[in-house]
């Protein structure tokens, strides 16, 4: 059961797109807590804090993106992300109901990464308007 647990975790990190080929700091942190916590408390606890890293890295990238928008491009990027806010908050609604329908505590650990992943998307996403953004000014 501890492997079907390690494999899905992984399968949780290495499933979802990355708009660069390298990983970002916040891959690699958790790929090393994971590889120290194997019981399902440590891993919860590496997916948490992962979701929480994947949130502050989003208010970053966020407002350098803000940084480089001119008024109206501001304006649709706060309106986009509070729509994204909406939908991240159902979307976590979502994940929470499917994973309480599954037997076992593992779930629980495989639901905090997938949450952490919804973040994770979105900050890509950004990352890569402004780095477009910033590739067109040069």
């Amino acid at each position: 059961m501890r492997y079907v647990l390690v494999f899905a975790c992984a399968l949780v990190i290495a499933l979802p797109v990355q708009a660069k080929t390298t990983q970002h700091t916040i891959d690699l942190t958790t790929e090393s807590c994971l590889s120290t916590n194997d019981s399902t408390a440590g891993m919860l606890e590496c997916f948490s804090r992962a979701e929480k890293d994947w949130d502050t890295e989003l208010n970053r990238v966020y407002k350098a993106l803000q940084s480089k928008l001119k008024p109206a491009a501001q304006d649709a990027l706060k309106q986009a992300q509070r729509a994204w806010i909406v939908q991240r908050d159902k979307e976590f609604e979502f994940i929470n109901a499917i994973h309480a329908q599954m037997d076992g505590t593992m779930w629980i650990a495989v639901m905090a990464g997938e949450r952490a992943d919804v973040v994770k998307a979105r900050v890509v996403a950004l990352q890569d308007y402004l780095d477009l953004l910033e590739e067109g000014a040069q």
